[in-house]
């Protein structure tokens, strides 16, 4: 095996191949994680959009307080997203020729807001608790 001086250490050759193959495994966990997140959205806002679809008026008494708590339970899910705070960190390698260079980067992102949908979700609450008032049950 071939090897390099490089400030004053004795680098094996191979080094620049293992650099490259950790930063596939990287980018390829980070993909995952990516597309774990947005399968996850994905599921809040079909749980959300099932919910306001439901004709509240032609339940039964018990499914109609099952679904209040859903409601709730919804609402606390969507004020919860919106808190969260999350820190990103990228890394990259790249090499031209004899060079090789790396660099790197911090981000940091704040929830971004669902006030739209979790008041939506709290109207629809509002009105089934009225309902359930006019039908006489207290949930």
């Amino acid at each position: 095996m071939r090897q390099q001086f490089f400030n004053g250490i004795f680098i094996p050759s191979q080094l620049g191949k293992q650099k490259t193959k950790y930063f596939f495994l990287l980018a390829a966990f980070l993909l995952l994680l990516f597309v774990g997140s947005l399968l996850g959205c994905a599921n809040h806002k079909a749980q959300t959009q099932q919910l306001l679809s439901k004709d509240y008026q032609s339940l039964s008494d018990d499914n109609l307080t099952l679904y209040y708590y859903q409601l709730e339970d919804q609402i606390e899910i969507v004020e919860q997203k919106k808190s969260h705070t999350s820190i990103s960190l990228g890394l990259g390698l790249g090499s031209f020729g004899r060079h090789s260079r790396g660099s790197g980067g911090v981000g940091i992102t704040t929830g971004e807001s669902k006030k739209g949908v979790a008041s939506e979700l709290r109207n629809r609450r509002n009105e089934v608790k009225l309902e359930l008032r006019h039908r006489g049950i207290t949930p």
